[in-house]
């Protein structure tokens, strides 16, 4: 099995949907398209093969500068990068030689896209990973249509010989030359409905899973490989998009969420999450022992939004100060209060650091936390201020300082002389 520590440990990552799609950003024919969702154009709009192919005559993307993207996911505190090399259209951001349906063959772009962000990512030690599309592919060479969208004449289900063909002659093929060509460190495929349990079968889970573990000593496999029944070699867990549990799992686990609506870049999706909101998405996950993996949908020419770069920019600030709250952090051990979240970490000699995040506090009020252990001391983590904290009957009652006022979602970083994440026995 390879390690997942690192997963865990770095809890923060960038997801990035790009491709032809990005071109019409969510307009067909003038008109929103009905999905919300701008890299479902095909199936949402029942867009004719020929005619959906012909966007590779416009994939020109002359603003597309992988130092300029991993720059930025390093700037918000990222560390690692998630990309969708082929998603359900079936084409791929790399020189396939599996299918023409490539950057290389297709476009006029002809540049490996993947191998320039590889090449990023190593030169700024983020982390590499790939979205790959296994049971969705319209292309048309036998991976499955989503009959809820698409079911039509033209797009119909495959027989069992013609997913076979796909996926002893695409798929696992493609999954291959991604392992051997870019040496990722985890793969992301992707499933959410019971029509999946016809073709991602557990035998073909096992197939894929194989095929992985031969080729890479490190590469992690996500849940999703089949969402309603993964299997028990599955390295780590993804919820359903957006989706934030209530608790945490065994395994090590994430949440994907997007900026906005839309996962792919969608010119008329105007629906922007505050940086406050997904500061709190992101802590409330690492409050779970949790990660979160934050979308981006670059514009068709290769370039960020405004909107996104801001939002980006402002996490990574929130990080550079408050970031050991977050990084390396360990789940709760109480609970989840009404003012905020907390995280944690073992100190040395059987102490433990919390991780008090504040989110509905007043500031020059006093805080109680529900614990009985001894204080070594308490202090602001951006501005290392101190905080009187007085251990009382009811817990610890913290007097929270005034200067608060200034600070976006302020962390009070609460050192006891007791182990509080030692297992109970």
């Amino acid at each position: 099995m390879p390690n997942s520590d690192w997963f865990a440990h770095d809890r923060f990552g960038m997801f990035v949907h790009w491709g032809l799609y990005s071109l019409p950003a969510g307009l067909w024919q003038g008109q929103k398209m009905k999905h919300p969702y701008a890299e479902w154009l095909q199936a949402s709009e029942h867009v004719p093969r020929p005619v959906y192919r012909r966007l590779t005559e416009s994939f020109n993307p002359v603003a597309f500068n992988a130092e300029s993207w991993i720059s930025e996911a390093k700037a918000a505190g990222m560390k690692y990068f998630l990309i969708t090399a082929k998603h359900h259209d079936g084409f791929a951001l790399w020189p396939s030689r599996v299918s023409a349906y490539n950057v290389m063959d297709a476009t006029p772009f002809k540049r490996d896209i993947l191998g320039e962000l590889a090449a990023a990512c190593k030169r700024h030690e983020i982390k590499l990973g790939f979205y790959y599309s296994h049971w969705q592919d319209w292309e048309g060479t036998g991976g499955d249509i989503c009959s809820v969208h698409m079911a039509n004449e033209e797009y119909v289900h495959p027989s069992e010989a013609e997913f076979a063909a796909y996926w002893h002659g695409k798929c696992l093929p493609q999954v291959s030359e991604l392992l051997e060509q870019y040496d990722p460190w985890f793969l992301w495929f992707d499933t959410w409905s019971k029509e999946s349990f016809r073709y991602i079968t557990e035998a073909r889970q096992d197939e894929l899973i194989s095929l992985i573990r031969a080729k890479s000593s490190k590469c992690l496999v996500n849940s999703r490989i089949q969402f309603l029944a993964p299997s028990a070699r599955v390295d780590f867990i993804s919820t359903m998009d957006n989706t934030f549990p209530s608790a945490g799992f065994a395994k090590p686990w994430e949440t994907s969420g997007t900026l906005n609506h839309s996962w792919a870049y969608h010119a008329a999706d105007y629906q922007w999450k505050a940086t406050r909101q997904l500061l709190q998405y992101l802590v409330s996950n690492a409050a779970l022992g949790g990660n979160y993996q934050l979308n981006v949908g670059p514009m068709g020419d290769g370039r960020f939004q405004a909107a996104a770069s801001r939002r980006l920019r402002d996490i990574g600030s929130w990080l550079q100060v408050n970031g050991e709250s977050i990084y390396g952090s360990s789940a709760s051990p109480l609970g989840k209060p009404s003012w905020g979240r907390i995280t944690a970490r073992p100190l040395p000699e059987g102490q433990t650091r919390l991780y008090l995040h504040l989110w509905e506090v007043t500031p020059g009020t006093a805080l109680q936390v529900n614990c009985a252990a001894p204080i070594v001391r308490a202090q602001v983590l951006e501005s290392g201020q101190p905080v009187v904290a007085e251990l009382g009957r009811d817990g610890i009652c913290l007097h929270l300082p005034g200067e608060l006022a200034g600070l976006e979602l302020p962390v009070i970083a609460l050192d006891l002389a007791t182990d509080l994440l030692k297992p109970k026995s």
